[in-house]
This record gives C-alpha cells, sequence and structure tokens, in this order.
C-alpha cells in the first residue's frame, strides 16, 4: 500500500520545494535556484527583475519557493571555484524542463570545453539534427542556467559572436575568463 492509497488528497497538495539566492559574481549579481533535484536556474541579474525570476519559479506547479541559500551551498561552492579559475568545469546536477530537443542541445552544450567555442551548426550536427543551427539558437536562448551549460561558448557561423542573453560584452568576459584569448575574439566578430 502506498503513500498514494491511503491519502491521495496529500500526495495532490505536496510540494516541492525551490531555493533560492543572489550572489555576487566577477560580472555582477547572478540569480541562483535549485531542487532537491538540481540547479533550475542560473541568470546573470543585471537588466533583469529578480521578482520576475522568481515569479517563474512560482509557476511551476506544486513547488514551494523560498529565499534559502544553504540548500544551494554545493553549487555555490562549485560556481565560486569557477569565479576564481579554481575549477576547469561546472559539473553540478541539474533540474531542468525543457523539449526533448532542447534537452539534447544542453546535454552536449555541457561537453564543451572551457577555453573552447563551437558553432550553433557544429551542435546541430553532433545531435544528428544537422539542418538545426537556428533551432540550436532558440534551445540556448531557452537556458536557464547559464555557467552550467554554457550556451556563452556557442558562437554563429563565419566568425560571428552571436547571441546572448546577457549581452555581448558579458559573453565576452565570460569567454575571456575561459581562456579563449582576446586575439581570438578579436577574430570573431560581434556582429549577430
Amino acid at each position: 500500500m502506498t503513500v498514494e492509497t491511503i491519502c491521495p488528497m496529500r500526495m495532490r497538495t505536496m510540494q516541492r520545494a525551490i531555493y533560492y539566492t543572489q550572489l555576487n559574481s566577477p560580472w555582477g549579481p547572478l540569480f541562483l535556484a535549485g531542487t532537491e533535484k538540481g540547479i533550475c536556474s542560473c541568470q546573470f541579474l543585471p537588466g533583469k527583475d529578480i521578482s520576475n525570476l522568481i515569479s517563474q519559479l512560482w509557476e511551476k506547479p506544486d513547488h514551494l519557493v523560498q529565499e534559502n541559500a544553504l540548500p544551494l551551498v554545493p553549487a555555490i561552492d562549485v560556481l565560486e571555484q569557477y569565479f576564481s579559475g579554481e575549477t576547469k568545469h561546472l559539473s553540478h546536477a541539474l533540474d531542468l524542463q525543457g523539449t526533448p530537443f532542447q534537452r539534447m542541445v544542453w546535454s552536449a552544450l555541457r561537453e564543451i570545453p572551457l577555453g573552447k567555442v563551437t558553432t550553433y551548426g557544429e551542435i546541430a550536427g553532433e545531435i544528428g539534427r544537422p539542418r538545426a543551427a537556428r533551432a540550436v539558437g532558440q534551445a540556448c536562448g531557452s537556458n536557464n542556467v547559464v555557467l552550467f551549460v554554457p550556451c556563452h561558448r556557442v558562437v554563429a557561423a563565419h566568425g560571428k559572436l552571436g547571441g546572448f542573453g546577457g549581452g555581448l560584452e558579458l559573453k565576452k568576459a565570460l569567454l575571456r575568463h575561459e581562456g579563449f584569448f582576446s586575439f581570438q575574439l578579436s577574430a570573431v566578430s560581434d556582429q549577430k
């Protein structure tokens, strides 16, 4: 006998917790949120309203949203190591919501090594959808866990920098931090 058969109403009203906090990064404030499964949001705040990000968390059914950094300490430690240059890979459990295609793209993005970039078309080819470069770009734009799913390491074809939700200056700064050197970056145009 399961809890559902004993008390079905209780199961429908049980809520999963989403914890969130704000931290400082070398590039400005960063919003971080996660569940017991993993990180569900990691976004730079300049130009974004934190109350909108919190509201988006409340849109998840059966979730209780609360400000509490303690459950996020392991992820915060990983981020602080990244900020200081001590880590080469941001590996942490994630709790992502997306289409099967988006999940394939995000998984491929997690494989891009630090200090390297790839193109939207190359990612499309890697996931077996060679004509889906534009859709790869859209999946990158839907990524709510920047840094953990490093969409900033994806550039457009023909040496163009492409887009980035945090802006092109932040994209350049992250690439420099990761060892994609200035001379390489100057070869990558900041035109879309």
